[in-house]
């Protein structure tokens, strides 16, 4: 009797002492390889991205997803603010109105990027689903009014993120590269104006052309798609100069419908945007620049040492951009603060020693350096005589001798 308690009581600290595991973990969380690259859930220990509003400027968002419900706000509309266009009626460009008009997702890519950067799961313990960077975001659904079968342009991205600047975003996702234009590029610099950081695409599947805006504008961060092994994916011609790398490669998100869809590429700068979101909710009185710098520091430099045009300023390092204690910032501008936008923090100079009073006696202090220069006097005076005497004498001695 007495060996089989012992035998039970030994078991039960074995089964104490073994690791707690998940209940169970579906397909798609399994799918989600980029959560276990960048440390998500360690990176979720420090924050999980609450207080944080990412704006994501696209053609809607599906609210109904099992994997988003109530991470989504009422959606805003371009060219229309915050009312919805009625079902009858149609969109000021003549574009069919997807669905109910409410801001639904017509092909999910919208919806895609939501869950890279605000997820949640579902499910008891929220162990089926996706799972986002930022599952403690909340996600602003900024509606482009442009047709399905029609890529949105420049200046309808401008409008977008002009719209989520009038809304206080913290932060901007933009999934879509595209030409230039005078609208997008004071937009961008509206937004740096407003304290807030752009995300942009830079780069989807090789061998498709992308053009390289807004990634390529100053102070906006480039999300770079890299493959399982860390490499760039996509060949840029953005310069890359605020670029960070992050996985860009079957990326298990969300899809409209309450569906789940494997991306390539354009879900990166979801999965950037959600680090942002992290560091911007653990530190909530930093600047952009501040945020920006924290990030472009703790990166993995990556190719050529220093900053290049394929990687970037590097790999991402989620869990180190939340908890790494940086050095102050230099009085010199960094490239995260001037390419940002943002004048640096100059750290604080010591002032100089004041000089000490020489108050009544001061004098006093200058009579070993007078006594000096009068001995250097007195030995020159010496050895100018001792000269001449030389001299005198060796005359002397010369004439004696003729």
């Amino acid at each position: 009797m007495k060996q089989r308690l012992a035998l039970a009581v030994a078991l039960g600290f074995a089964v104490a002492a073994l690791p707690a595991l998940p209940a169970r973990a579906d397909a798609i969380r399994d799918g989600e390889w980029h959560l276990r690259y960048l440390n998500v859930a360690e990176a979720n220990q420090s924050s999980r991205g609450e207080g944080v509003t990412v704006a994501i400027v696209d053609r809607g968002v599906d609210p109904a997803h099992d994997d988003l419900a109530g991470a989504v706000l009422d959606p805003v509309f371009v060219g229309r603010g915050d009312r919805p266009l009625p079902s009858d009626q149609p969109s000021p460009s003549g574009a069919p109105v997807p669905g109910d008009a409410l801001g639904a997702d017509p092909d999910g890519h919208g919806t895609a990027l939501a869950g890279t950067v605000a997820g949640h799961g579902h499910g008891n313990g929220r162990v089926d689903g996706v799972i986002g960077v930022a599952p403690g975001a909340k996600v602003l659904p900024v509606v482009l009014d442009t047709p399905a079968d029609r890529r949105p342009g420049p200046d309808d991205l401008a409008a977008g993120i002009e719209l989520a600047i009038s809304h206080r975003a913290a932060v901007i996702v933009v999934g879509y590269s595209v030409a230039a234009s005078d609208r997008l590029a004071q937009a961008i610099r509206d937004a740096r104006a407003a304290d807030a950081i752009v995300v942009a695409a830079d780069g989807d599947q090789p061998g498709h052309e992308f053009e390289p805006y807004p990634a390529a504008y100053d102070g906006v961060l480039a999300a770079i798609p890299l493959t399982r092994a860390g490499d760039v994916r996509v060949r840029s011609t953005s310069g890359r100069r605020l670029g960070l790398g992050v996985p860009g490669v079957q990326i298990m998100t969300t899809n409209s419908g309450n569906r789940y869809r494997v991306d390539d590429g354009s879900a990166s700068p979801g999965l950037l945007a959600g680090a942002v979101a992290l560091v911007r909710s653990a530190y909530p009185d930093a600047r952009a620049g501040e945020i920006v710098r924290r990030l472009t520091l703790t990166a993995v430099d990556a190719g050529p040492k220093g900053v290049d045009p394929e990687y970037g300023l590097g790999r991402l390092d989620l869990v180190q951009a939340l908890t790494r204690r940086l050095p102050p910032p230099s009085p010199s501008p960094s490239v995260s603060a001037a390419s940002a936008g943002v004048s640096p923090v100059a750290a604080p100079v010591a002032p100089l020693p004041r000089p000490r009073s020489r108050g009544e006696y001061g004098w006093l202090l200058g009579l070993p350096l007078l006594a000096v220069i009068a001995g250097l006097a007195c030995y020159a005076g010496l050895a100018e005589r001792r000269i001449r005497r030389s001299a005198r004498d060796e005359v002397d001695s010369v004439g004696v001798q003729s």
